[in-house]
């Protein structure tokens, strides 16, 4: 079963590059890239592995039902992750917050979904 909700990160001068047509992409070697996304529960585990000691991030928060594109689950060092294909069409993001490490370079965030 998919969560309502899933998170990506990224720095805020890859959001402006990935954004195009519609579409948030990840595009690399002149290829789409899937898009590695994780639930709520895994979001700081995700960070603090991934990026640590980084500013100026955006968590995104994209609403799955909403993704028109097919998503594909995988474990990974003991974090389940969704990754979409071809790109998340952007009327599926319901918000970009910024982020930046604390002083000791790690995230603490506590999402609650209701």
């Amino acid at each position: 079963m998919k969560p309502d909700l899933l998170f990506h990160v990224i720095s805020k001068r890859k959001w402006r590059e990935s954004n195009n047509e519609g579409f948030f992409r990840i595009i690399e070697e002149g290829k789409n890239q899937p898009i590695e996304c994780v639930e709520s529960e895994s979001l700081n585990e995700y960070m603090n592995e991934n990026f640590k000691g980084r500013k100026n991030l955006l968590v995104i928060v994209i609403v799955t039902s909403r993704i028109v594109n097919r998503i594909e689950t995988k474990s990974k060092n003991g974090i389940k992750y969704f990754d979409v294909a071809d790109g998340i069409n952007v009327d599926a993001i319901l918000d970009k917050i910024r982020i930046d490490c604390n002083e000791d370079g790690l995230f603490d965030l506590d999402v609650q979904q209701k």
